[in-house]
């Protein structure tokens, strides 16, 4: 497959930039020629692909960069992007993006995703700038504006995520009054889910200085698969005060799910374990054929979660060259029942048997975290220079179950067992203080420029100190690491088109050694050193009209904990690599069609392992080709209608270490149209999307070692939305 894989990576990017090259200049050409487009064109001017991509990015201590000059991979989701797509949740528009991978269900509660084969996990995604403030599980869309992705390891852009992930970073930024809105909106999805809410912004003042948006959203129903009934409601609220010198926001959300009667599963094919009931048990190393993707596996299980946050930010510029900034945020977190580990187990490969349990956890979190900075402009001689310094700071205390209560029951993989006396455990958990970490980073960053822009030279460290303590195990470990960085753009031959070079270092916490993940370790309680990952990256992007391409080369590397199996301890002298070429295409081809298509190709292995026999083994969940490719057609002879189709392929993936099973390759195929009218002078716009038309049955990737994610089944979903 990976000989097929990389024969198609490479004919493909050849014809695309060749054919696609052609055909946007000879489009652009024929737009230019429109009066009709004209407004259109100079209302976009700050996206591309009608307005799907911005051509900016908000990168943290880099400040705002348009993306044709930023030496890093990085897209912007806008809220267009959302809307069409009729987007619920933050990993749901990350699907446009065919190196990233979803490794826990699509509708579980805690989404977590992978990034050029390394995990990213929901509490690791950044909201308005500040790790640790984003919700708990996942991030509705109904609360935020646009969503970005800085991939690979870049502790220089954002900082050391929390929770240690590594293939990139995921920022969203919540709703803010850019301009005068009155919306209403109503969606119901197959089975039974309907969803109601409001968004209203205004900008007040003789300057339009004061700006106001609030919004909110109401769902409950069943949906995503038989007999599961979800009830879900948010929150956002934005104030700022903004004039020529002086910028401040004030942000607010509140999230709130409640989840009954089902969940996504998670399957294992692994031995069987005694904590497990079973009336049968056989060894099944042998993948079985992917179930439907609406299969209920946890018909009696119950949970929910909340998030609230309180954020506010400023700017002050004294001079067009000289600013100050800074920014706070302080969010409260917390879910109980069973929320996450919707795993089964197949006991008999032959039958389908298997064994699953319902959980009872809990967990709260408090969060503070801030940032504090200053940006100035100045020239040495023919070079002009950005110096930025910037300090950010996150403390989480958290509190855990110390052990969840379970109940153990039989089922099986393709004839869910529906048994009424298989309840949640009706004990509660003891929820005690688990950890109180604190992160302090200090960042410096010049970004020069030279040559007309020609030349552009991002250089920048930042200095992190880690304080964890563990208030459980009675453990507590405090270090500090310094994470260079280095971007270069080259220009040649002009504005559009730019090549360039970087070199980024990302921290991650180091791992503790604990009873649950290494019980029989000699090292136990011991907290590892923090471990940096390394990425490399070439790339080129070109920009004409409204198209965007880009192509990037990278290597990752990135140390691993492992278990000597001669002394017992646990080490951190492991090592993962990941190798990838990544190619995306995004515009107008004519005035009513537009195209956003991805190729990725990865090479991720374990170069390094305490398992001799591991060494060269593709990492899990990794598949070595995926492509996208998303049409949208405004249909000309009906005003106001659309329609789209994206088509979806992901080549096969490991399920385990030593590479022994290997999951099937898929092609998803997803529909959609929309409608905008007028109804009574109200601006009208319905919308309706086919995910998975098919109804392909398949497994979409993986959680973990030797667990597989069950693809969802086909699913519709009907909007509309009323602008007064």
């Amino acid at each position: 497959m990976k000989t097929f894989s990389k024969k198609i990576l490479t004919s493909s990017i050849g014809l695309l930039m060749m054919g696609g090259g052609c055909l946007q200049l000879t489009f652009a050409e024929e737009v230019s020629v429109l009066p009709a487009l004209k407004s259109e064109a100079q209302a976009q001017q700050q996206n591309y692909a009608d307005g799907k991509l911005a051509k900016e990015a908000k990168l943290g201590a880099l400040g705002n960069k348009s993306v044709i000059d930023t030496p890093f991979s990085v897209t912007t989701y806008t809220a267009k992007t959302i809307s069409d797509t009729q987007a619920a949740t933050v990993s749901e528009v990350l699907k446009n993006d065919p190196s990233i991978r979803e490794t826990t269900n699509s509708g579980h509660l805690n989404e977590n995703i992978q990034i050029r084969g390394f995990s990213v996990g929901f509490e690791d995604y950044n909201m308005n700038g500040l790790y640790g403030m984003a919700p708990t599980g996942r991030i509705p869309t109904d609360i935020i504006d646009s969503v970005t992705v800085l991939k690979g390891p870049n502790a220089l852009v954002a900082g050391m995520a929390p929770a240690g992930s590594v293939g990139g970073v995921v920022m969203a930024q919540t709703k803010r009054a850019n301009q005068d809105l009155t919306r209403a909106s109503a969606s119901y999805e197959d089975d039974g889910y309907y969803k109601s809410g409001f968004d209203v912004a205004r900008r007040l003042g003789d300057n339009k200085e004061f700006g106001v948006r609030v919004g909110g959203s109401y769902g409950q129903g069943e949906h995503i698969i038989d007999g599961m009934d979800d009830t879900n409601s948010t929150g956002v609220v934005a104030l700022d005060y903004t004039t020529d010198k002086l910028k401040l926001n004030f942000d607010a959300y509140a999230v709130r799910d409640k989840r009954d009667n089902g969940s996504p599963a998670m399957v294992g094919f692994i031995p069987c374990t005694p904590k497990l009931k079973a009336s049968q048990c056989t060894t099944p190393y042998k993948l079985m054929d992917a179930p439907s993707g609406d299969s209920n596996f946890f018909p009696n299980i119950h949970g929910e979660q909340s998030s609230q946050y309180l954020g506010a930010s400023g700017e002050y510029k004294f001079s067009p060259d000289l600013k100050v900034f800074g920014g706070a945020g302080y969010t409260e977190k917390e879910y109980s029942g069973h929320i996450f580990g919707t795993r089964m187990i197949v006991q008999n490969a032959t039958t389908g048997a298997a064994s699953s349990q319902y959980y009872r956890v809990g967990y709260q979190e408090h969060a503070v975290a801030a940032n504090l900075g200053l940006e100035g402009k100045f020239d040495t001689g023919a070079i002009q220079h950005t110096l930025g310094l910037r300090a950010d700071y996150l403390t989480r205390n958290y509190w855990q179950h110390s052990a969840a209560t379970s109940n153990a029951f039989d089922t099986n993989l393709y004839d869910p067992i529906v048994d009424a006396s298989e309840q949640m455990p009706t004990s509660y958990p003891t929820i005690v203080p688990y950890a109180d970490n604190r992160y302090v980073s200090y960042t410096l960053t010049d970004q020069m420029s030279m040559l007309d822009d020609k030349l552009q030279v991002i250089l920048g460290a930042r200095y992190q100190d880690i304080d964890t303590k563990n208030l459980y195990k009675k453990t507590k470990y405090s270090s500090d690491k310094i994470s260079p960085s280095l971007g270069l753009v080259v220009k040649p031959f002009g504005e559009d088109l730019s090549f360039y070079a970087s070199y980024v270092e990302g921290l991650s916490e180091g791992v503790t050694v604990s009873d649950m993940t290494y019980p029989t370790a000699t090292n136990k309680g011991e907290t590892l050193a923090p471990y940096q990952t390394k990425q490399y990256e070439l790339g080129t992007k070109y920009q004409v009209g409204s198209w965007l391409n880009t192509l990037a080369l990278y290597q990752i590397e990135k140390p691993e904990a492992y278990q000597d199996s001669t002394s017992l301890e646990v080490k951190d002298d492991a090592e993962t690599r990941s190798r990838g070429i990544e190619f995306s295409t995004a515009g107008q081809l004519t005035e009513d069609l537009s195209l956003m298509a991805n190729l990725a190709y990865i090479d991720a292995e374990y170069v390094k392992s305490g398992t001799a026999s591991q060494v060269g083994n593709t990492v899990i969940g990794t598949p070595d080709f995926t492509a996208g490719l998303g049409l949208d057609y405004k249909i000309p002879v009906v005003d106001g209608m659309s329609v789209n189709a994206r088509a979806s392929y992901v080549s096969e993936q490991y399920l385990n270490t030593d590479n022994s099973l290997e999951l099937p390759d898929y092609t998803i195929l997803d529909l959609g149209a929309k409608y905008a009218t007028k109804i009574g002078g109200v601006n009208t716009t319905f919308r309706a999307n086919v995910n998975n038309l098919t109804d392909e049955k398949y497994w979409s990737g993986v959680f973990g070692s030797n667990y597989a994610i069950l693809g969802a089944g086909r699913t519709y979903k009907l909007g509309v939305t009323f602008d007064f």
